[in-house]
């Protein structure tokens, strides 16, 4: 069973998207066994076990075979992929969890804001009175 090609083709040729050259650029060889050989859409499992039965044929000799380093490189991506999307729901979480310390943060007192503004007041209205005071004095 042939996989359908999932970029454009055109008169010049065919069109990569960016996330595809971004594969390719990282291994050149589990890029093109991901389009042209099924066995990169294997599941984990039927993957390790492949490699077991290259090593087990070929001996010390395997991890040199290009099938043996496609399907270490295609293990190593899931991998990565899913160490990935854990790093993004602990992110989410400790998120979550700061979100919700925040809702459950008692909000600042009005009262507390009041006696703030009526302390500022009561030194203004000090310093005007001082201000006059010495007003009083240098005039005379």
């Amino acid at each position: 069973m042939m996989r359908q090609q999932q970029h454009k083709t055109g008169p010049q040729g065919n069109f990569f998207t960016a996330s595809e050259i971004a594969e390719y650029e990282y291994c050149p060889l589990a890029w093109w066994f991901e389009r042209y050989d099924p066995r990169a859409r294997a599941g984990t499992e039927e993957l390790f076990a492949r490699l077991v039965e290259l090593e087990h044929d070929s001996g010390q000799q395997a991890p040199l075979l290009p099938e043996y380093q496609m399907i270490e490189q295609l293990l190593l991506r899931r991998g990565a992929f899913d160490e990935g999307q854990q790093q993004h729901r602990d992110h989410a979480d400790e998120i979550e969890e700061i979100e919700e310390e925040r809702a459950n943060a008692p909000a600042a007192s009005p009262a507390l804001s009041l006696r703030g503004l009526a302390l500022v007041a009561v030194v203004l209205l000090v310093l005007a009175l001082l201000f006059i005071v010495a007003a009083v004095f240098i005039g005379r």
